[in-house]
């Protein structure tokens, strides 16, 4: 029988789009970044609403909510998960315009680093408390139907 646990794949899916944009503003080719970035974010935005809409709300209903693991935490980190991704947009247009961009360009690095621990620890907590709780409170036919739902649906 298939888990939901193999959802946690996206997040190694994920991290391979955003190195690519990282190798593009490494060699200051900034549309190149922004068009992995904007491929990043409708990937990120998906899986998201994938658990916002169909995981979590069946966590809240029936899970046994461990102490780490409660769902607005969730739901706070997906928004700021989000948000600096916006943030990052306006930056690498900024700094686009730029005629020396690599102060700005060092800058933007060092905050994405900051976002990449912020993924690990979301991907930490979905693997310790969320796909594990999910995976025991959920019937075979529901798992199919909600991995059907929601890797039907991945860019």
């Amino acid at each position: 029988m298939r888990n939901l646990s193999e959802l946690l794949d996206i997040h190694q899916d994920l991290e391979r789009i955003f190195f690519r944009h990282q190798q593009k503003l490494l060699h200051f080719e900034f549309e190149a970044a922004l068009s992995i970035l904007d491929e990043y974010e409708r990937a990120l935005l998906k899986h998201i609403e994938d658990e916002n809409t169909h995981l979590l709300p069946i966590y809240i209903e029936r899970g046994a909510i461990k102490r780490g693991g409660a769902a607005q935490m969730f739901f706070d980190e997906h928004e700021k998960l989000a948000n600096h991704i916006t943030f990052f947009k306006e930056e690498i247009a900024r700094m686009a315009t730029e005629e020396n961009p690599d102060k700005r360009l060092i800058w933007l690095i060092e905050r994405e680093g900051f976002f990449k621990k912020l993924c690990d620890h979301h991907d930490i907590r979905e693997t310790d408390f969320l796909y594990p709780e999910l995976d025991r409170i959920t019937t075979d036919e529901e798992k199919l139907e909600l991995l059907g739902k929601v890797t039907c649906n991945f860019p």
